[in-house]
């Protein structure tokens, strides 16, 4: 083939294809997309091409995608679902933070270790922690974590807050253990808002994936 007709060739093959970028240009070209709307495969035509996709599509009267490819249709997905893993990986183990991770993480503190023994072998003291009104959460909060520590090696600082406790209105009127509620609510609502935003970007990529398989439907 010589250099010209190869020319005319290719820009024979241009001409022989349409590029798409509005929705209302294809509709206008393929009539039956408007009275096929509720189709999943046409939604998922409509959709591409107004989220900002570019279609190239082939001349006659059957709507016939040739650009993207298959093969470029098929690597975005797998890009897609690499990132949909890690999202919800990171999802699950959000889940997990302050629920059933806690007290396995709580297993191998040595604070908490000390605290537990000596719940079991002396009950003055047993019966003094459980008056704060503190839980296992107390522990992973780095202000209570000194609160305890100092309650359980320092006598005198123990008598003192049981002494506030039994005597103190400002005590009487809310448990001890309250002082790091703000503190556990705070992080508590970090930790959803990034749930949240993780739920959305999952969605966001299903839907992705699911638009992409139907469009080769078209191909």
């Amino acid at each position: 083939m010589s250099y010209e007709l190869g020319k005319l060739f290719i820009l024979h093959s241009l001409f022989l294809l349409m590029l798409v970028t509005s929705w209302d240009a294809l509709v206008e070209r393929f009539p039956f997309l408007r009275e096929n709307a509720d189709r999943p495969e046409v939604a998922a035509l409509r959709d591409y091409v107004q989220s900002g996709g570019i279609l190239k599509i082939a001349e006659g009267d059957k709507l016939r995608i040739v650009y993207p490819t298959k093969e470029i249709v098929d690597q975005r997905v797998a890009q897609l679902r690499k990132q949909r893993t890690y999202y919800a990986k990171e999802l699950s183990r959000l889940h997990s933070i302050d629920r059933e991770l806690a007290p396995v993480r709580l297993a191998f503190d040595p604070l908490y270790i000390r605290h537990s023994m000596k719940m079991l072998a002396d009950r003055k003291y047993r019966d003094a922690f459980n008056k704060l009104g503190f839980t296992w959460k107390h522990f992973l909060d780095k202000r209570t974590r000194k609160i305890i520590e100092q309650f359980m090696d320092n006598l005198d600082y123990r008598k003192r807050v049981l002494d506030a406790l039994d005597n103190s209105p400002i005590y009487k009127s809310r448990a001890f253990g309250s002082i790091s509620e703000s503190a556990q609510s705070t992080r508590k609502d970090v930790v959803n808002k990034r749930m949240e935003l993780l739920r959305k970007k999952i969605a966001d990529l299903d839907a992705q994936i699911t638009r992409l398989s139907l469009l080769k439907r078209w191909m």
